[in-house]
């Protein structure tokens, strides 16, 4: 009989990688992985913040192995898989958190911010992808969380880099996804989170839509995470997030614009400033 809820998924005694895992939302989804009895390795660029989430951590109990990694540089990124696998054992979860907005005019946008967000927001997940899910194929089992937006499936004016990088996730997700069931890899599943805006600092000065209320960190992590636990593939917050491929779907195209304008969605990221300094 076929069925149609997901099986809980099991974390405790799991190896969990979060990147860009020393503060902000990776911190975050560590904090729930290792709540729920997860052994952690986080990675992020910042060497000064891994020490101090790591103490904190180990001071919870909490087993944790961190590495300063760039995850735009790939030869980077295969050799601290290849250290993990040998100091701390095999990635059964990996959670691609780390990421970048590069927002304002386009054509007065700097070359290398563009290219720096596909880098980071994209390719980097295709590298960390590379690196383990051969063991997970391996082993017959292993999870990979993709961190994507609503931005993924709609365009918002002001910040093309990462709508392209963001639409990017979910293509390269349900790819992989279609191709492990297409090769017979059923033990390996993908979750893609697609929430819209966050108050991390990242979208300081932007103006969420109408109806779309800025969500806190701890609040995009719980649902995030909920919705992982529940088996859930692709999870979209808040209601709004849900509602909009809907109406881009049924509206003709000047109608929708039409309604975004309205929204206010069109200009939410006019006055966007991102992180302090």
């Amino acid at each position: 009989m076929l069925s149609l809820t997901n099986p809980r998924v099991e974390v405790r005694g799991r190896v969990c990688l979060v990147t860009g895992g020393a503060r902000g939302m990776g911190k975050l989804w560590a904090e729930a992985f290792a709540a729920d009895g997860a052994r952690l390795v986080l990675w992020d660029m910042d060497g000064e913040a891994l020490k101090q989430t790591a103490a904190e951590f180990r001071a919870r109990g909490w087993p944790v192995f961190t590495q300063t990694v760039d995850v735009a540089k790939r030869s980077r990124v295969y050799a601290a898989a290849a250290q993990v696998a040998e100091e701390f054992g095999t990635v059964d979860i990996l959670v691609n958190n780390a990421g970048i907005v590069a927002a304002g005019k386009f054509l007065e946008t700097k070359d290398e911010r563009l290219e720096a967000t596909i880098n980071v927001d994209l390719m980097a997940l295709m590298w960390t992808t590379k690196a383990f899910l051969p063991g997970m194929i391996e082993r017959g089992a292993g999870h990979i969380i993709n961190i994507s937006s609503a931005a993924g499936f709609i365009g918002v004016p002001y910040m093309p880099s990462y709508c392209a990088a963001k639409w990017g996730v979910l293509g390269l997700t349900e790819a992989l996804r279609l191709e492990m069931k297409v090769l017979g890899h059923k033990g390996i599943g993908f979750c893609v989170f697609c929430p819209s805006f966050v108050d991390t600092g990242m979208f300081r000065g932007a103006k969420p839509p109408l109806l779309t209320p800025m969500l806190s960190p701890e609040q995009a992590i719980k649902r995030g995470y909920e919705g992982f636990r529940s088996g859930a593939y692709v999870i979209k917050e808040p209601f709004m997030v849900k509602l909009t491929p809907a109406l881009q779907a049924l509206l003709p195209t000047p109608i929708f614009d039409t309604v975004s304008d309205l929204f206010n969605a069109t200009t939410s990221m006019a006055a966007w400033k991102g992180h302090d300094g």
